[in-house]
């Protein structure tokens, strides 16, 4: 939360988040489980994620991978890229991992998402 608070500060024109931190502007997007609940318009770099105790399962390759996300707190990132056709974003996080505060880049396929929420 403090890296998507920080970025957003840099930006003058950008609305700055309140608590309870639940939403970053107007919803675009919003997927609960593998069901598309709300796409109003197309997700673009640069937009706020919010993920919170999503499970990803799916292929890469030809290996299968499982994923969990925001399980304890709400994954909040910055959209870096997004693949239409995939369904993939790519995103720009604070890192997860004690004693380092680093950017960290990542990317989830939304179809794989099988429980849990996304909201952009």
């Amino acid at each position: 939360l403090g890296f998507v608070t920080s970025v957003l500060g840099q930006v003058p024109t950008a609305t700055q988040p309140v608590a309870p931190y639940d939403s970053f502007g107007y919803l675009i997007y919003a997927q609960n489980g593998s069901s598309v609940q709300r796409r109003v318009s197309d997700v673009m770099p640069g937009d706020v994620i919010v993920i919170h105790d999503a499970k990803f399962k799916g292929h890469k390759g030809l290996q299968s991978y499982h994923q969990t996300v925001g399980t304890d707190a709400p994954l909040y990132a910055i959209i870096g890229d997004y693949e239409v056709k995939k369904a993939k974003v790519k995103v720009f996080q604070a890192n997860q991992h004690v004693g380092q505060q680093t950017v960290e880049s990542a990317s989830y396929r939304l179809e794989d998402l099988k429980s849990g929420s996304v909201k952009v």
